[in-house]
């Protein structure tokens, strides 16, 4: 028996493990290259070489290299090429191209196995380069070559390259083979989009395998067209006789969007017996997530034998993007226990949940597990970690990480500024500093989602001229003509008081949604201009755009401001057409805009309608008994509240500090203050002072009411202060306030008012004569009275001094008629009395 054969019978036991074969196949190169070897023996040799050994390492490369040298066996050039298949597996590709360079014969196999290797590792402008020296020395491609230098074109998004290559194919007449044509399908699907091309190309193959077939039907997955798909799959089933694979099922997977075909597909899948495959499995447990039906995905899973680390992140992604963070940790647990290593997606996904629900300390252990599995600085991975931390208001240890980021993509970015905005006003600044920061960065520019992020940083008047800067960089851009874009710059001019300027924003969308228009109508209606809120309403009906969930309440807040009762009914009607009836803000809205108008009858009657009342619901109700002096009723709602477990906040608090105040509650009132803060722990605000305030000044008890406001010091609790101390005559107190609410807001005409007419009353003349002259030196103006009417749909406003109304002489001429008939009545009387 040969040396040869020995070994061949040792190797034929397949129980021996892997690492004793190439032990036992150095050992071989070793003891026969150094006695004397047959050329008869080449041969065997390179079969052995390329069947069993898979080096590990670039060293038992250079090992068998080097032997293969002594041997002079390398000079086979079927050897030569197995080596340098070695070098490209273990990535050594210095040694590989230094010996494709030294090969002194090279077929298309050597020239092949290069190229397929700088392909396979992604180098594909090499690989193409490569394929241009093959071309340059005179050697022929076959159709293994073609296969892989298609798909370098293909990985560096090269049409015309492609097209070259296709035009070579045909010359060479390898049109029709698969390996080359099933390439050039692929081509055409993922660069130039072309079912035609593709197709012709598939039509033309004389031998089409299973692999060619799934290639089309993923290629029309991708575009979504089903019945095109149905149609390859049953054409593959029924001529050529390959039934559909897992490959089939998750591209058929990819292109359903009806729950409907899910479980057909399913059920296909079952008939197949693909259901408990992987790949099969993962991709079903996907879709029902992405369909909402995460007990469907949770069966799925539970009948599957084997579960890899995609499995679980499907799941994982499920259950965090439907709402149900806690289930999605928990399963992230269970993955960890059974020793799978998460990967990316998992690990975003659990983040991402543990947002959702705010748990930072299991946020925090998840953050350890992903330094330890060395994810610490992946960008996809690090920005719903920066959003967990942003939302726990840790934006401290948001920024660090951040930072440690080395390559930042604009989502980490987007995660960042973000963060910023969400903290409040006093954090703009940094969301600003950040925004520059990126635009500065080369390589990377804001994008839709980074301007919509930085224009809500922009939340007052100081902001302006930030968000003018942004809005004009905007219009640079190619981003000016999106809607979403020009929405968020309506809602920032608004914010920071620019009612012209929203507008202006809102004419230039080209494109106007319903959003445009609630935006724009929201801007008037919350900065005061509730005449011309109601007047953009009527148009944007005319214009054909519907009432929506976030349009109606602004409309029917305009009218609870303007007392509109009339208009404000139609609106209500709106709610019942529209199928808003449900809508507990919407439902909110017309409670309130009952109460202000005066109809609380009505008003309560909004409220029972209501089936599911929340806090909002509440709050509207028991502020328009506050409104209306019924502070038992008010109160009595409030301990329903309580009752019904809900949780009142800050509205809830000051609504019935305000019905306290009117009723002159003193007591209650301090007990709701002390509730608020004790029980609920709800900070009180500026607003939650002045009515603790107003019902201590109603009361008398002015120097308690002196000593509470230090604790807040806002305008509208001097004022109030102010005024109680007109109506107790208490001068001492009464010009601590007026000097107080001077310091504070020297422009509010309210606190030279006030306190000139308390002198007035206490004779004090000259002291109110000195105000009032103060006043005109200063420039401060009393606001000009104001009414308004509605008539025939129209809203009238009327001021003090302002003689603009385009019927001005008719109404001045019906007045001095309504005059004269007075005089003429008070004449009479006069005389029948005599």
């Amino acid at each position: 028996m040969s040396r040869w054969d020995c070994f061949r019978d040792r190797e034929l036991n397949t129980s021996r493990p892997m690492r004793p074969l190439r032990r036992s196949m150095v050992g071989f190169l070793n003891r026969a290259f150094h006695g004397d070897v047959d050329t008869k023996f080449i041969e065997p040799l390179s079969l052995l070489l390329r069947k069993h050994s898979k080096p590990k390492s670039i060293r038992e490369c250079k090992q068998i290299h080097a032997k293969l040298l002594i041997s002079e066996a390398i000079s086979e050039i079927y050897i030569a090429n197995t080596v340098l298949s070695f070098y490209s597996k273990c990535g050594d590709f210095y040694n590989a191209r230094l010996m494709f360079d030294q090969m002194p014969h090279k077929n298309v196999v050597t020239w092949t196995s290069m190229i397929s290797a700088l392909v396979h590792h992604g180098f594909y402008l090499q690989a193409l380069n490569l394929f241009k020296e093959m071309l340059q020395s005179g050697a022929t491609p076959n159709q293994f070559t073609f296969s892989v230098v298609v798909r370098a074109c293909i990985g560096t998004v090269s049409l015309d390259l492609g097209l070259q290559v296709h035009g070579f194919i045909i010359r060479l007449g390898l049109e029709r083979d698969e390996f080359a044509g099933s390439s050039l399908v692929d081509m055409y699907f993922k660069i130039h989009r072309s079912l035609e091309d593709a197709c012709c190309v598939f039509s033309g193959l004389f031998w089409r395998d299973s692999v060619l077939w799934n290639v089309m039907i993923s290629g029309f997955s991708q575009i979504g067209d089903v019945s095109e798909v149905l149609r390859l799959i049953s054409d593959m089933w029924v001529l050529d006789g390959f039934k559909p694979n897992d490959f089939t099922i998750t591209s058929l997977l990819k292109c359903c969007f009806l729950l409907r075909e899910v479980q057909q597909i399913h059920g296909l899948a079952l008939k197949l017996g693909t259901d408990g495959d992987v790949v099969v499995g993962s991709a079903l447990v996907d879709v029902y997530g992405r369909h909402g039906k995460m007990e469907l995905g949770q069966k799925v899973l539970d009948s599957m034998e084997l579960k890899d680390s995609f499995v679980w992140s499907s799941i994982i992604s499920g259950y965090a993007r439907n709402g149900n963070g806690d289930k999605a940790v928990n399963l992230f647990r269970d993955m960890c226990r059974q020793g799978l290593k998460p990967d990316q997606h998992a690990f975003s996904s659990t983040l991402r949940a543990c947002a959702e629900i705010g748990v930072l300390e299991t946020g925090v252990q998840v953050h350890s597990q992903m330094i330890k599995n060395g994810y610490h600085s992946d960008c996809f991975v690090a920005s719903p970690l920066i959003t967990l931390y942003s939302h726990c208001n840790e934006i401290c240890e948001a920024h660090k990480l951040f930072r440690r980021i080395v390559d930042k993509d604009i989502v980490a970015w987007n995660s960042m500024i973000l963060g910023y905005a969400q903290m409040g006003e006093e954090f703009s600044c940094h969301c600003i500093k950040i925004f520059r920061e990126l635009c500065r960065t080369p390589g990377l520019k804001p994008d839709g989602a980074t301007l919509i992020v930085v224009l809500k940083s922009c939340r007052s008047h100081a902001d302006l001229i930030t968000g003018i800067q942004i809005h004009t960089m905007i219009k640079k851009s190619s981003l000016s003509c999106e809607t979403l874009i020009g929405n968020a710059v309506i809602n920032m001019y608004s914010k920071c008081g620019d009612v012209d300027g929203a507008y202006q924003a809102f004419t230039d969308i080209v494109h106007r949604d319903e959003i445009s228009w609630s935006c724009v109508i929201g801007n008037y209606q919350h900065n005061g201009f509730e005449l011309e809120a109601m007047s953009l309403c009527k148009e944007m009906l005319a214009e054909g755009f519907r009432l929506t969930s976030f349009s109606l309440p602004l409309c029917i807040a305009a009218c609870s401001e303007l007392a509109a009762i009339d208009v404000g009914k139609q609106f209500h009607s709106f709610v019942f057409k529209l199928g808003f009836d449900g809508d507990v803000y919407v439902g909110s809205s017309v409670i309130d805009m009952y109460a202000k108008c005066g109809f609380m009858e009505e008003s309560k009657k909004a409220f029972e309608e209501q089936e599911a009342p929340n806090t909002a619901t509440f709050n509207a109700l028991i502020s328009g008994f506050a409104q209306h002096g019924n502070a038992l009723q008010a109160i009595e709602l409030f301990k329903q509240i309580e009752k019904m477990s809900l949780v009142p906040n800050q509205i809830t608090f000051l609504a019935a500090l305000s019905a306290c105040g009117h009723a002159g509650l003193v007591e209650e009132s301090l007990f709701f203050f002390d509730l608020m803060h004790n029980k609920y722990n709800i900070k009180p605000e500026s607003e939650h002072y002045s009515c603790l305030v107003d019902v201590l000044g109603r009361a008398g008890r002015l120097e308690e009411a002196y000593q509470i406001i230090p604790n807040d010091g806002n305008v509208q609790a001097w004022r109030t202060l102010l005024s109680a101390c007109r109506n107790y005559d208490n001068a001492e107190i009464a010009g601590k306030s007026a000097r107080k609410l001077m310091e504070l807001d020297p422009s509010d005409h309210a606190s030279y008012v006030l306190l000139s007419n308390l002198y007035s009353g206490e004779g004090k003349w000259e002291q109110a004569f000195e105000l009032r002259q103060r006043m005109v030196e200063i420039g401060v103006k009393k606001d000009p009275g104001s009414s308004w009417l509605i008539f025939r749909d129209q809203v009238h406003e009327f001021l003090v001094g302002n003689f603009s109304h385009h019927d001005m002489m008719e109404i001045l001429g019906e007045l001095s008629i309504l005059n004269k008939h007075i005089n003429s009545t008070a004449s009479w009387h006069v005389s029948v009395e005599c």
